[in-house]
């Protein structure tokens, strides 16, 4: 198999610097590297751009092509036409940003990640990362999820034809039950990555390929044991600020043979593990015989603050929302005026507006005919 690596680089040259240094003592080198490095904006600094095109052209111990852009096309566009750019000629690509520092057993372990699954079509991508969740380590090396990560990681041709910029994409899912479920079990952040593009705050390309491999329930591989230390956490990058919530171990001792399963999925632990992180409790809510059935009245901000505690005391049939339709999790979103058609204990009201909340009550009861002691008022039981 035809494998490209990619770094994309544009003015950090220390950050740069030690990706370069760490795929040189990669066990494996790279069969081709491709660097590509953004044009200048006006404005930023030149030097230190000029300091990272010596670092790449300096490169003298692989198979290497540097492309330099004729003007600044930002993360997104460059990291997509870099990706397109390189799938002419190959079958494969793993792509590098250059705050993703990889291990010395990184390129090998992507490259056997490509051979054991690519005829496996609904894995669609491959990453060295291993997310900052608990999981127990099985006998293999890697696991199943429902979530791409975009630091050091990589995908086949065929699979990378399903790209597609597609801002509507989230909306349609949400029209459908078991799609919204889907969505909210892997990318609870993903909406707001989007507004944020449209706003001009970030400049996300991954929110569409996580988007697209959700809708598709594809399979993403990650190793129990991270291969990428991302050093982009301290405030110099497009997208993220100074953080150590996604500081992960790395195992950086020589490895060859890794330990990767047949048939790969969801196992029930990596999904739960997954919530806290980018995922909805009310995703795995379900009937059991020791919770009351609800709904929920103000699918908002505040249902979310507290979702984790209604998911464990409740089983949440339904939403009720005024602005909002379709699915949340799986659970259907109806008006007000279908509540005489719906099989419930109790009705809990989720909204911060105390005036708001007594109003919503008194219409329930006396128009509606839900007994007082039946409606909880979540400001009162949960606002504390």
């Amino acid at each position: 198999m035809k494998i490209a690596t990619l770094l994309f680089t544009y003015h950090r040259s220390y950050h740069t610097g030690q990706v370069i240094s760490a795929l040189k003592r990669s066990s494996i080198h790279p069969q081709k590297l491709f660097v590509f490095q953004d044009g200048l904006k006006p404005g930023d600094d030149g030097a230190q751009w000029r300091e990272v095109n010596n670092l790449i052209n300096g490169i003298d111990w692989c198979d290497k092509e540097v492309i330099i852009a004729e003007y600044n096309k930002g993360l997104a566009n460059s990291i997509v036409a870099g990706i397109n750019y390189a799938f002419r000629g190959y079958d494969a690509v793993i792509v590098l940003e250059d705050d993703c520092v990889p291990t010395v057993n990184f390129i090998d372990f992507m490259q056997q990640c490509f051979d054991k699954y690519k005829d496996k079509k609904d894995v669609y991508s491959v990453s060295g990362y291993s997310w900052p969740i608990t999981l127990e380590k099985t006998e293999y090396d890697v696991y199943g999820c429902g979530r791409i990560s975009s630091w050091g990681w990589g995908t086949w041709k065929d699979r990378w034809c399903s790209y597609e910029k597609d801002y509507e994409l989230a909306s349609k899912m949400k029209k459908d039950k078991n799609a919204s479920e889907n969505l909210a079990l892997w990318g609870m952040d993903l909406e707001d990555t989007l507004v944020g593009n449209v706003r001009g705050i970030c400049d996300s390309w991954a929110v569409f390929w996580a988007l697209n491999v959700i809708a598709k329930k594809g399979i993403c591989i990650n190793p129990y044991e991270s291969f990428i230390r991302n050093i982009g956490m301290d405030g110099t990058g497009v997208h993220c600020g100074v953080t150590d919530q996604f500081e992960v171990k790395c195992i950086d001792e020589k490895k060859h043979d890794f330990c990767l399963p047949d048939n790969i999925g969801f196992l029930n632990e990596t999904i739960k593990a997954f919530i806290p992180l980018h995922g909805s409790y009310t995703a795995l809510n379900r009937q059991t015989a020791d919770r009351s059935r609800v709904l929920v009245y103000g699918l908002g901000n505040f249902y979310l603050k507290n979702e984790k505690q209604i998911s464990h005391e409740y089983y949440v049939d339904k939403f009720i929302d005024r602005s909002k339709k379709g699915y949340f999790a799986g659970k259907e979103i109806i008006k007000l005026r279908q509540l005489e058609q719906c099989s419930f204990d109790k009705i809990i009201i989720m909204l911060q507006d105390e005036k708001e909340n007594n109003k919503v009550a008194y219409d329930i009861s006396k128009n509606y005919g839900v007994p007082e002691e039946n409606i909880i008022s979540g400001i009162s039981k949960y606002d504390v």
